[in-house]
């Protein structure tokens, strides 16, 4: 798609969340190149009308309607890596959730042996 995940100089591999950003960077660029297109082709459509030119007329039209249906890809794209996005701060947020969890219960067990111990030596003394 557009040469994207191209490897970084100097062998390293960018994250994930990074090349999801580049990614929508370069599509936001692409949209924006292909919207400054279908208005140009507009105005020649516009031109190419009141000067009675019916060819390059309908020429125009049809690169104005190539450009929208790239346009519309583009979207689809973007939606798509947004949805990738979300999914990957979802898997980011509940993997943190199992580490803090993980953590708690570690930091529970050592209280109880703790506790567990001094019962111990007190029962002994």
């Amino acid at each position: 798609m557009f040469g994207l995940f191209r490897s970084c100089a100097q062998g390293e591999t960018p994250s994930a969340a990074l090349q999801l950003k580049q990614a929508m960077e370069m599509l936001e660029e692409k949209e924006n190149a292909l919207q400054r297109k279908i208005s140009i082709e507009h105005e020649r459509f516009q031109e190419f009308t009141k000067a009675k030119n019916k060819q390059a007329a309908l020429q125009s039209l049809k690169r104005r309607k190539f450009y929208e249906d790239r346009l519309q890809k583009v979207g689809s794209f973007q939606a798509r890596i947004h949805i990738q996005e979300e999914k990957l701060l979802e898997t980011h947020l509940t993997h943190l959730g199992d580490r803090k969890q993980i953590k708690g219960n570690l930091k529970g067990s050592s209280v109880n042996t703790k506790i567990k111990s001094s019962k111990s030596k007190v029962l002994a003394v």
